[in-house]
């Protein structure tokens, strides 16, 4: 059974990668989260970083449809969508994976962290607003040095999805 909680993140994330507000997820979506995303952290069109975020958008997208698509109509319902996140296996070898490539492509300077102002900007290519992105800055930066990093970020999406 789904909590309140759980109804609410799945909820917001579902909105969030249902970029046309049309009640569905398609592969159409997930092009537009990533690539203006892409474009929002100036990776050059067909360099490696752009092939990788779009591969695994790719992935991400054909594991949500995989199994899921009961009707056969090329979309995710919310309900199918709930379903996918609470597999292990799809959070563990799809989600956290190409959430975290997508931090990485937020680091603008290449440092290996994340800059509270590369985070806004990203999160403002997901169409998060920016009292909530940096309420979640803050709460992933655990040690608190105002960088995020690729094993705090995991760590927090860990805790996010899991719970």
């Amino acid at each position: 059974m789904v909590t309140k909680a759980e109804r609410d993140h799945f909820q917001t994330l579902f909105r969030r990668l249902d970029t046309d507000g049309d009640g569905e997820i398609a592969q159409v979506d997930l092009d537009h989260l990533v690539q203006t995303t892409l474009v929002r952290s100036g990776a050059a069109p067909g360099s490696e970083r752009w092939r990788r975020i779009t591969d695994l958008g790719n992935r991400l997208w054909d594991g949500l449809r995989a199994g899921l698509d009961t009707d056969q109509d090329g979309t995710v319902s919310a309900r199918e969508f709930v379903t996918a996140y609470r597999r292990p296996e799809f959070l563990e070898q799809t989600v956290i994976p190409f959430e975290t490539a997508v931090l990485e492509m937020s680091d603008e300077d290449g440092d290996g962290r994340v800059s509270v102002t590369e985070w806004l900007a990203w999160q403002q290519a997901k169409g998060v607003p920016v009292p909530d992105a940096l309420r979640e800055f803050t709460e992933i930066d655990a040690d608190g040095d105002g960088y995020l990093g690729r094993d705090e970020y995991t760590r927090h999406l860990e805790t996010q999805y899991k719970s």
